[in-house]
């Protein structure tokens, strides 16, 4: 079992848990970010990823913010404590590493960095909002989550052909991003065709059983 606690915290945000150190990846709103913890990190600069930052980096006075120069021109006032994440490069904080992969945000030219978290034996990917999870399917992941909207972001059959690209085994897979599509359905779509992998459409507050 995973000494990593990973909880979903709404929308396309998580809430990463190991040893006494947390760790927020997009944060929807003020209550997804009114927890204590270290870091920050927000994939693109869209309200719906970003809206928890000014609540959690105010009640973490020592806490990093850590994104794209995007989102740091959106966050001025932290800037002391903003440390920029670029494609390709990685960060280290404590036990924590990241590593950044950009990829197109549909029709959006804003710019997304998914990130690769790794603490120990244990890894939790994330795509932020892209049409391709490139940069992923050859790494060996646990987890990963991905979003189906589609066209700002890949639909629930582009999903599909991504993670064909996969090397085996598959990792984990958590739903993210859906609104208005129907993430029971594609999760029965993932089981169907790849038989061993675990879907999970997550609880807002709810604990992963990873």
């Amino acid at each position: 079992m995973s000494d990593l606690k990973v909880r979903y915290i709404g929308q396309s945000g998580f809430q990463l848990t190991k040893g006494n150190s947390t760790i927020l990846i997009d944060p929807v709103d003020k209550k997804a970010g009114d927890v204590e913890g270290d870091l920050v990190y927000c994939t693109h600069r869209h309200y719906d990823h970003t809206g928890g930052i000014p609540c959690f980096m105010e009640r973490n006075p020592e806490a990093i913010l850590l994104t794209n120069e995007q989102v740091s021109k959106q966050y001025r006032e932290f800037a002391d404590r903003t440390v920029l994440a670029q494609d390709g490069k990685s960060y280290h904080y404590g036990s924590w590493e990241f590593l950044f992969i950009e990829s197109k945000h549909g029709l959006i030219n804003d710019l997304n960095l998914g990130v690769i978290v790794r603490n120990g034996n244990d890894s939790f990917g994330h795509c932020g909002d892209t049409i391709t999870f490139a940069g992923f399917s050859t790494t060996q992941l646990d987890t990963i989550a991905i979003p189906i909207l589609g066209i700002v972001t890949a639909s629930p059959s582009g999903a599909i052909s991504e993670l064909r690209k996969f090397e085996q085994p598959l990792p984990t897979i958590v739903v993210i991003h859906w609104v208005i599509r129907n993430p029971n359905s594609f999760c029965k779509r993932v089981s169907k065709e790849f038989p061993d992998v675990r879907c999970i459409v997550p609880e807002k507050g709810e604990l992963l059983p990873l």
